[in-house]
């Protein structure tokens, strides 16, 4: 799972109840900033193992565009009619580069799909043999559950320790691709020396902690603690230096780093947004208050080999 990462969960009938429950639970307590949806084949409501049946948000057909993962909830026992079905759901999933996932019985349809050779899964001990006459190359467990980047399967009661385990794994790949990103950026931009007409130790110093911290923004208070000064003098130094004080010119700054990635154009908009801690329409309100073109518009203005606004 990378963060933040659109979640689809695949209801079919006789699913687990509780542990799409426990699994949604994890992602709407501990990681507020991740969608997610759920999903069936039509419109009707899908009967759960209790026998509660719960209508999903969208069709199979209407699978949100932007799903990273789908995760399989189903009952052991299903319609040859719903197999199939839902195995035309799950190549077309698997086509549009979307990691597959199940939770419990769930497993059986990704055996049916295919799994690589040696991949590793888990399962309740009932499913073993029905596993076992639908693949027999993969590495069967009855752990609570297994995960990979590309492949994660749980057993029910296994469902919010999986969640747990992906975001814990997600957020330190998101540090590190934070800190491989701000690096990137940084290297881009033109030194603090350069790049703002003063030579005043105290405000190279603090412009020098902004450029440190592009990602991760510091209060104001923090980076006067940094350069050893008071949050009120550092910002009168700024305003006679740099004719503003340090909170615009910080946020400038960062607006001038999104930019970069913004013109690379390999990282969805909302993506970069979300680096720079802003929803999307946020976001394009400063970057086209700043740069005086919106950030889609800068994008194709690159890809279109122009020269809007530099």
């Amino acid at each position: 799972m990378s963060t933040p990462a659109h979640v689809t969960f695949f209801l079919l009938p006789g699913f687990n109840l509780a542990a799409l429950g426990a699994a949604a639970g994890v992602l709407a307590e501990e990681a507020r900033h991740i969608p997610f949806t759920t999903m069936g084949l039509d419109g009707a409501p899908v009967s759960a193992s209790c026998g509660i049946a719960l209508r999903p948000d969208r069709r199979a057909e209407e699978m949100a565009a932007e799903t990273a993962i789908l995760i399989i909830l189903a009952g052991r026992d299903q319609e040859a009619e719903t197999v199939e079905a839902a195995l035309v759901v799950l190549r077309r999933a698997r086509r549009r580069g979307v990691v597959l996932w199940s939770i419990g019985a769930g497993v059986l349809l990704l055996a049916r799909l295919g799994l690589e050779p040696g991949a590793q899964i888990t399962a309740h001990p009932d499913l073993a043999e029905a596993l076992r006459g639908l693949t027999r190359r993969v590495d069967i467990s009855h752990v609570p559950f297994v995960w990979s980047p590309g492949l994660a399967t749980a057993r029910a009661t296994g469902a919010a320790a999986l969640m747990r385990h992906a975001l814990a794994e997600a957020r330190i790949a998101a540090a590190e691709d934070i800190a491989r990103r701000a690096e990137v950026a940084r290297s881009l931009l033109e030194p603090v020396e350069e790049r703002y007409d003063t030579s005043h130790k105290t405000v190279l110093a603090g412009l020098s902690v902004m450029r440190e911290n592009l990602f991760q923004p510091l209060a104001v208070s923090a980076i006067a603690a940094r350069v050893q000064v008071s949050e009120r003098q550092l910002s009168r130094l700024f305003e006679r230096e740099l004719g503003d004080t340090p909170q615009p010119v910080y946020r400038a700054m960062r607006m001038e780093a999104a930019r970069v990635e913004v013109r690379d154009g390999r990282r969805p908009m909302q993506e970069i947004a979300r680096d720079f801690g802003m929803d999307s329409g946020h976001f394009s309100k400063t970057y086209l208050k700043q740069f005086g073109i919106a950030p889609s518009a800068d994008r194709r203005s690159v890809i279109d080999g122009g020269n809007v606004n530099g």
